[in-house]
Parts: C-alpha cells; sequence; structure tokens
C-alpha cells in the first residue's frame, strides 16, 4: 500500500483565528458560564487568623435566610480519601494554616444570597504565634529535594572561594524580588455536579489531566469518573496550571446538595489568597573576572519562601547555570516554610526574577570592569553548555546582542547615569539577556477518526495556553488537504454527555452531535445544551434562530444554517467548491 502525501495549506499561511470573532463578542462560553438545570451558588467561608484553630462556629444566623441550602464547614464536610496534598486537603480538621484559607462555605439558590449569608457566618478561633516573615539570616533555612519541573537544588563545580579570591573585579550584591500575584482576566471558576456515574467539573484550567488526577485521588474516585469540560480558559499566568482548593470545596458543596450543579467563582480578593503566587526571594550574586571581564567564578545563592502545608520551590538560580562560561560556579536554592499560602508557578517560574538579579549584576560588573555591558556579555559566551559541557542544539546571544546594539545605535549612547532627562523625566539606556528552558516531553496521544462521510475527527485531552486551544484544528488535520474535520477536545475525554447539561433530541443526521461550524466550515464544540438543528425552511431575516436565540441579520441566513450542511439550510451552506461559508453565513454565526 502506498502512501498518499497530503498537501498542506495551514501550516505558514496567516489564517483567522477560529474562535477570535466569538471571543471579541463576548460570544465565548467560559467556565462560570455554562447553562445547567437548577445550580446552586456558592460562596466560601475564609480564615481571618494567620495560624491557629477553630474553637466554634455559629451558623444560626446564615442558615436561617431565606435562600440558603446548606452552611459548609469542617462539621458536615465529606470525608476526603486522601490528604496527601495539604493545599487540597481542606475542611478535615479545626486547624487553620494561613489567613484566607477556605475553612467553609455558604450554598444557596442566588450568589447574593450565599455571599450576604456567609457574612452572618461567627467563628472563634484559637491563635497560635505566627512566622510569616522571608529573612535570609533564618536559621531554619533547608534545601528542598528537588526544585519546580525537576531540577536539581543546588550545583558546583571547581572551588567558588579560590575563584573569587583570585579575582582581579569581584562583585557581592544582594537583590530581592517581591511576591507577585497571578490575577487573569478570567477568575478561577467552577461548576461541580454529582450523579451517578461520578463527578463532572466546568472548569477553568490549564492542566486538565493533573486536576482530573488530584480530584479523583481527593474523592477516591476512579479517574474516568471524574469528568472535566474546559474549552476556554481566559488567563491563567500559571495559577491555572496547578490544582487549587477552590475546585474540591466547589465538589464538596455539590455533595450536600444533591441532584443540583453547585457554581462557584473566586473573587478578586479571594485570589490573592487561594490561587498561588510567585515566591519573593532573596538572591545574593557573586561575581569573580580578571581585568579584561572574562568571568572566573559565579555564585547565585536563593532564599524564598513556601507553605508549611505544601512546599514549592522555585527554580530561582537555573539561569546562572547556563549563561556565561566560568570555571568556578555554584547554584544554591533554600526554604522558609512560613504560615503563609502555597506559592506556584507564575509566567516564566525561575527564570523571571532570576533573571532580573544575574543581569542586573553583569551590568554592575561591567561598570567595575570599565567594559560595555554588551562587550561583557560577549566575552563570557561559552562555547558549550557550562553545566554539562554538551554542545548547544541553538544559541544566537551574541548574533542577538550585536543586531540589538545596530538597530538601538548603541554606540551613540551616553552611558553616563543620570545623563539624559528630558521633560522632568530622567532617562536611560540599558541591556539585558534572557534564556528559557526548551522542555522535553513523552507520552502525548491523540485519536484520528475517518467517518464513513470522509469527516475527520481528531480527539485529545490538552488544554494549551488560554487563547489558542483551537489552534491544532487548523494546522494539524485540517490544514493537510482534509477537505472536512472536526476535532473533539474535551478534556479528560471520557465518553457520553456531560452531568446536567441538556441536549435537544432533535438533530441532523449529518450533524455532530453537540457541535458548531468553526469559522471555515469546520465542526468545534460549543455546549451540550443546543446542539444544531436545521430549520425546514429558512429563517426570515429578523427572526431569532433556532439553536442560538440571535436574530438572523438577513433573510435566508439562519445560525444554524452552517452547522450542519444539510440540503435545508442551504441559503447559508458553503458555496460549491468553497472551503468557507458563504457571506450571508459568516455574517450570520460569526464567520
Amino acid at each position: 500500500m502506498s502512501a498518499r502525501r497530503l498537501p498542506t495549506r495551514a501550516i505558514g499561511t496567516p489564517m483567522d483565528r477560529l474562535d477570535g470573532l466569538d471571543k471579541v463578542r463576548g460570544a465565548t462560553t467560559y467556565a462560570y458560564e455554562w447553562q445547567v438545570d437548577r445550580p446552586a451558588y456558592l460562596y466560601p467561608l475564609q480564615a481571618t487568623i494567620a495560624a491557629g484553630r477553630i474553637i466554634s462556629i455559629d451558623t444560626a444566623a446564615a442558615g436561617a435566610e431565606p435562600g440558603v441550602l446548606v452552611v459548609l464547614t469542617h462539621h458536615n464536610a465529606p470525608k476526603l480519601a486522601d490528604t496527601g496534598d495539604g493545599e487540597l486537603a481542606i475542611l478535615q480538621s479545626e486547624e487553620v494554616a494561613f489567613r484566607g484559607q477556605l475553612i467553609g462555605g455558604v450554598i444557596a439558590d442566588t450568589s447574593e444570597i450565599a455571599r450576604h449569608a456567609a457574612g452572618l457566618v461567627r467563628m472563634d478561633y484559637q491563635q497560635r504565634a505566627h512566622d510569616v516573615q522571608l529573612r535570609a539570616d533564618r536559621d531554619d533555612l533547608y534545601a528542598p529535594e528537588l526544585l519546580n519541573a525537576g531540577f536539581e537544588t543546588d550545583t558546583a563545580q571547581g572551588d567558588i572561594d579560590t575563584g573569587l579570591a583570585s579575582a582581579a573585579v569581584t562583585l557581592d550584591a544582594t537583590y530581592t524580588t517581591p511576591m507577585e500575584h497571578n490575577n487573569p482576566m478570567e477568575p478561577h471558576a467552577t461548576i461541580a455536579i454529582w450523579t451517578g456515574d461520578g463527578l463532572t467539573l466546568y472548569v477553568s484550567t490549564q492542566g486538565v489531566h493533573p486536576l482530573r488526577a488530584a480530584v479523583a485521588a481527593a474523592f477516591g474516585l476512579d479517574p474516568q469518573q471524574v469528568r472535566l469540560i474546559s474549552p476556554h480558559v481566559g488567563g491563567g499566568f500559571g495559577s491555572k496550571g496547578r490544582h487549587h482548593a477552590d475546585v474540591i470545596l466547589a465538589a464538596m458543596a455539590a455533595q450536600l446538595v444533591p441532584g443540583r450543579p453547585v457554581k462557584l467563582a473566586l473573587t478578586r480578593q479571594q485570589m490573592f489568597s487561594q490561587v498561588g503566587y510567585r515566591t519573593p526571594s532573596i538572591q545574593r550574586i557573586r561575581l569573580g573576572a580578571e581585568g579584561g571581564g572574562r568571568l572566573v567564578a559565579i555564585s547565585h545563592d536563593v532564599v524564598e519562601q513556601t507553605s508549611r502545608i505544601k512546599e514549592f520551590a522555585e527554580q530561582t538560580a537555573i539561569c546562572s547555570r547556563v549563561m556565561y562560561a566560568a570555571p568556578n560556579r555554584r547554584t544554591t536554592h533554600r526554604l522558609a516554610a512560613l504560615d503563609v499560602p502555597v506559592p506556584t508557578i507564575m509566567r516564566a517560574p525561575g527564570e523571571a526574577p532570576g533573571m532580573f538579579a544575574l543581569e542586573s549584576a553583569i551590568d554592575e560588573l561591567a561598570i567595575a570592569c570599565g567594559l560595555d555591558p554588551i562587550e561583557l556579555r560577549i566575552r563570557n559566551e561559552p562555547d558549550v553548555d557550562p553545566e554539562s559541557g554538551l554542545p548547544f542544539s541553538s544559541r544566537n546571544l551574541v548574533a542577538c546582542l550585536q543586531e540589538g546594539a545596530r538597530r538601538f545605535g548603541w554606540e551613540r549612547r551616553d552611558p553616563t547615569p543620570r545623563a539624559r532627562q528630558e521633560a522632568g523625566w530622567l532617562g536611560g539606556t540599558g541591556v539585558a539577556a534572557a534564556t528559557y528552558p526548551a522542555y522535553w516531553r513523552t507520552g502525548s496521544a491523540a485519536t484520528i477518526r475517518v467517518g464513513p462521510d470522509g469527516r475527520y475527527g481528531v480527539l485529545i485531552g490538552a488544554r494549551s495556553p488560554p487563547t489558542r486551544w483551537r489552534s491544532p484544528s487548523r494546522t494539524s488535520t485540517c490544514g493537510s488537504g482534509i477537505p472536512r474535520c472536526r476535532r473533539q477536545s474535551w478534556p479528560a475525554v471520557r465518553r457520553g454527555r456531560p452531568a446536567g447539561a441538556r441536549r435537544s433530541s432533535r438533530r441532523p443526521a449529518s450533524c455532530a452531535r453537540a457541535w458548531r461550524p468553526s469559522t471555515a466550515g469546520w465542526c468545534r464544540p460549543r455546549d451540550w445544551r443546543s446542539p444544531p438543528r436545521c430549520p425546514p425552511t429558512p429563517t426570515p431575516s429578523g427572526t431569532r434562530c433556532t439553536a442560538s436565540g440571535r436574530s438572523s441579520p438577513r433573510s435566508g441566513c439562519t445560525r444554524t444554517a452552517a452547522r450542519c450542511g444539510s440540503p435545508a439550510c442551504s441559503a447559508c451552506s458553503r458555496p460549491a467548491g468553497s472551503s468557507t461559508p458563504s457571506l450571508a453565513a459568516r455574517s450570520c454565526w460569526g464567520g
């Protein structure tokens, strides 16, 4: 059997984003916005002390409010099957680990009632001395076993002290970075529904498989009993790459109101203590160089914080392992376990704060050596990886610095600090380099099926960066010359309909279940409440579309028409021989 080469039509060509128009028009469905039957609403209760235990809870006033269904506390919370993850093991005792920790919630018929009733709950605490101060001189700092992403905690080559002692020029400086919080446009949100088959979560997450595994372990379920639905994520900055306690709280609450979905969306204020943050850091960098600027020693020692209930160690100093050549090198990481929320990954974890400190030190060393900062970096460009001795597959830092200097007009700058002032503002020039690792991961899988109608279906369990999750449907199967394709990307894929979601019994035979077409005439998932239905005749101008409820913008055009290609919808179907819908169809359903 000979192989047939398929022409590529999408790769390397400018294309409209499949979901672009939906997003800019506000038509995209995010986690909290899914329509479910008879939803209940959850508002969290949070600890108001930094450390201690709850000694009494008065829920009488909250429970008496009309519309309140249940007040959830550690007294009536379901017992978790696995409490090994301290961040997720909420409501299992009266202990409080940090201020803002989730210690309960109010479940009510409306979000307003839940929030009001939460303010009526009264708690008494027994406080204990808390420790929330990060200092480099603490006597309880410890070395974590591994850093985030599996990097080694410490590395050493040569003799750093001997190298510094022999250097003609040395620098010993400490740089600090603050706590930084992930606060994406879409807050963390969950809809939790329990059925006889298990748990369904409509959730905003970038880590569908890790979240499913964590939820399954916490509630003692088989992973196949947990279904996650997350077609869109409105930003994450790393906070939605890891699982957090709000999802567990929503699932707990749903167990207390059988048969009803529970909706939870964190407020902006709650996100500061619930979804992680970049740890503050204290970084001491020592550099030693010869008179000509060649480095002979690099030492990068980091102190940062973690939570007492769960460890997270950011890989802050790893940039100093690869950026510049030197025979004597050392990097270390030490943690202070404090009474604080759990840190997490945030936009270039490690590299962002680490490169700030390293590049600041390189600039200061250039001044001490009397060298241009670009020239100093070029003189210390390594020929091979300084840590492993292996050759680089690619490394273009020198060329980048030289081209940037050319475009900037670097040679004409005045390097004197505070030399230029414009309209009362000091202006200066500077340069910095950066690195980011290329992670190599294996084990990804996809299922591609071809149907009798010639359509291809691609099924993956993936959650790409928030704005690009539909890209593969254009650049893989559809971009390979296949005339029609559809991609099913329900994360944590388990066949069947999400619990609690509605689906009409009417569906044209040519339509894929619960799919709508993209702007190129291909099918894509939307939701399970209004699958495509083709009316027997085109919808008159100004009337409502069957599935979308929107007015048709022009006569003979229906929003449902191009969804299935039924002959009954010929007014809006694609023109013969065209891969895109007609203008009428596109103007009607967002193409």
